[in-house]
């Protein structure tokens, strides 16, 4: 009884300060004039992440979809494992009764598969767990699980698989952790946003997603990363010139060439000339093997139909084709190796093309068809792709169908697909998923949503809309991570609500098209409101801040400066970055208007996960928070900092990335 008692004790004053948590919630949103709704849906961090609608929009169904992505195949064929990132699970597919044969929960959205070389134990990437798990191959049983770097995405093993290798997207480094005892040794700084490893000899060769900090108004590049797996150093950084958003890599069987899928922009050209085939193009890199060897461009892409979305990407076994993905089109390129080299002037190891020739053909949309085999149709949204040992049959993993095709590599066609047991059923949610990787809404097909917000996020690009009559107006790329309930929209706040920013303006600025019907306008809108933000990695778990971080939260709620100058009200961190959205939701002059600005005013954005979000301000000319106040805050319109000291400012920003 008297445990009774104590547990109905404890479950009133849990009610009591549940409630009274959500009242000083709603007072403080009443006083900031917002709407109760938005501001105790927004402030929940939920499975899907902070920030995240998903609750409001989902039905059952939203939960039951597996959304396969990354798939691996045992030698002789028989056997498939499929990650499944939605229902955190993998699959074990037998590949001749084409069916489903066992499944096991893993980490959280888990992503790569890496079987070892006697193909007893499986190793599996849980990207939004930051660990890497370990199964009996055969049983299906998760045997350890073990923690890596943040966002874990590709892995690889070194030649004798004494040390597993895993790029985190999320710390811009490479995990090498000891395989006896499965541990991290040390970490290896890699490019921007690390994506997918692959081995040739004793080096290993890592795609990053987004290019390292470029200046303002350039040309991005992507970093190919060459990691020495004997020395355990990073040995070469490769630029690939005018890049982003590299993702799958793959090695030819001969070891001579490594190649990679990416977008090859033109962000810097009014994108209002998307009808001359000026916004973005897609295709692969293609890399000589050795350290700081040649690198040549070429495009999937034709003169009148554009191929988005590149991903997946695998050289056959025999090394005579090499199968591209483009999965905002739905559409398996297949690539002849000996054609391509004759483009790329291939002989003995070498590419012989001259720069300026590379530099051609990497804007060249006639020469695709030069090396382009075959255009095979798949499922919705094809992400990972592998072929059989015997170069037969070709596997691809439909994240948005639950699927798996099946490609017959002799005869160029498909032969069925393999059901994953995902529901029949369209939801709207999964309707607006599929919208949101679509890029036939587009003029030739040129982009979907996904083309500049990768994974939900953004490429860290600058854009030239080239509107409001002056010519030019760069903007910066904003996440659609957390952003529900954070109108206005565009960096004027000229937008006030998604329905207008992905109907009317992506219809007229992007996508040159009639755009998206009603129905479609508001599926893709709940989508975009059901995308919340990881867990801040600078925010302990328990919530509990560091002693540098409280010192930062007191200057970021701070009413008067080191010399005890009273500081406005509307010249606080605070007033304009309140909790829980951290945004007022106005516009306001914070002295960043540039040349090509038509107004001075700009959007307050929210500050969630704000570290991951570089480039910063409205047109994204500068790369760290620090600039943010040391260069251009000279006036103290951007909050009163000027009188700050360096470890204030240090304080500050660490206090900032726990949003």
């Amino acid at each position: 009884m008297k445990l009774k008692g104590y547990d109905l004790l404890y479950r009133k004053y849990h009610r009591f300060h549940l409630y009274r948590k959500a009242w000083m919630i709603l007072a403080f949103v009443f006083m900031l004039g917002g709407s109760a709704q938005v501001a105790v849906t927004s402030g929940v961090e939920s499975r899907h992440g902070y920030g995240s609608w998903y609750e409001r929009y989902a039905e059952p169904a939203d939960d039951l979809y597996k959304s396969p992505i990354q798939l691996a195949i045992t030698r002789d064929g028989s056997k498939l494992y499929v990650s499944c990132e939605n229902t955190d699970e993998v699959l074990l597919i037998d590949t001749e009764q084409k069916k489903v044969m066992a499944q096991a929960r893993v980490g959280r959205m888990p992503f790569a598969l890496l079987l070892t070389s006697d193909e007893q134990k499986l190793y599996v990437s849980n990207r939004w767990g930051d660990t890497v798990s370990l199964l009996d191959a055969n049983a299906l049983e998760v045997l350890q699980t073990f923690p890596v770097g943040d966002d874990p995405h590709g892995m690889a093993f070194d030649e004798d698989e004494n040390n597993l290798y895993v790029t985190n997207l999320g710390t811009d480094d490479v995990s090498v952790v000891d395989t006896s005892s499965h541990r991290e040794i040390k970490r290896l700084r890699a490019g921007v946003g690390p994506f997918d490893i692959t081995r040739v000899g004793k080096y290993l060769y890592v795609s990053n997603q987004w290019p390292n900090p470029f200046p303002f108004l350039t040309q991005p590049k992507l970093e190919l990363t060459v990691i020495d797996a004997q020395s355990q150093r990073v040995v070469d950084r490769r630029e690939l010139d005018s890049t982003v958003i590299g993702q799958g890599i793959t090695a030819s069987a001969d070891g001579q060439l490594v190649a990679i899928s990416l977008e090859l922009p033109k962000n810097l050209i009014p994108e209002t000339q998307i009808y001359q085939g000026w916004m973005v193009t897609h295709g692969f890199v293609v890399a000589e093997s050795k350290p700081g060897g040649k690198v040549a461009y070429l495009l999937l892409d034709e003169p009148n139909l554009y191929f988005a979305d590149p991903y997946g990407i695998a050289f056959s076994p025999d090394n005579r084709y090499l199968y591209v993905v483009s999965s905002g089109v739905d559409t398996l390129s297949v690539i002849d190796v000996e054609k391509m080299k004759t483009t790329l002037e291939f002989s003995d190891g070498e590419i012989g093309l001259s720069n300026k020739t590379i530099k051609l053909y990497a804007r060249h949309l006639a020469l695709s068809n030069d090396y382009v085999a075959a255009r095979l149709p798949t499922g919705y949204n094809p992400k990972g792709v592998v072929v059989s040992s015997d170069s037969r049959w070709v596997y691809v993993a439909n994240r948005l169908d639950d699927t798996i095709s099946v490609l017959d590599a002799t005869e160029f066609e498909s032969v069925g697909s393999i059901d994953l047991g995902g529901p029949k059923r369209l939801t709207e949610l999964r309707k607006g998923a599929r919208l949101f990787n679509y890029s036939s809404i587009s003029f030739q097909q040129q982009l979907s949503c996904n083309t500049c917000h990768p994974e939900n996020h953004l490429d860290r690009l600058n854009y030239d809309i080239a509107i409001d009559g002056l010519g030019r107006n760069i903007v910066d790329n904003r996440t659609l991570r957390g952003i529900a309930a954070t109108a206005p929209f565009k960096w004027s706040g000229k937008n006030p609500n998604l329905q207008r920013q992905e109907g009317p303006r992506a219809a007229q600025l992007f996508f040159r098209s009639h755009g998206f019907e009603a129905d479609e306008n508001e599926a893709i809108v709940h989508f975009i409101e059901a995308i919340g933000v990881p867990p801040s990695r600078y925010l302990a778990p328990d919530g509990k801040l560091t002693k540098a971080q409280r010192r930062g939260k007191r200057l970021f709620e701070r009413a008067y400066t080191n010399d005890g100058r009273y500081i406005p009200v509307a010249n606080r961190c605070i007033t304009c970055h309140p909790p829980p959205l951290h945004t007022d939701r106005k516009q306001h002059n914070v002295g960043s208007q540039a040349a090509t600005d038509s107004s001075a005013d700009v959007d307050t954005p929210h500050l969630k996960n704000v570290y991951d979000r570089a480039p910063f301000i409205h047109d994204g000319r500068f790369y760290s928070l620090e600039e943010m106040w040391t260069v251009y805050n000279p006036d103290d319109l951007h909050g009163a900092t000027n009188d700050m000291t360096k470890q204030q400012l240090n304080d500050l920003i660490e206090y900032i990335k726990t949003f």
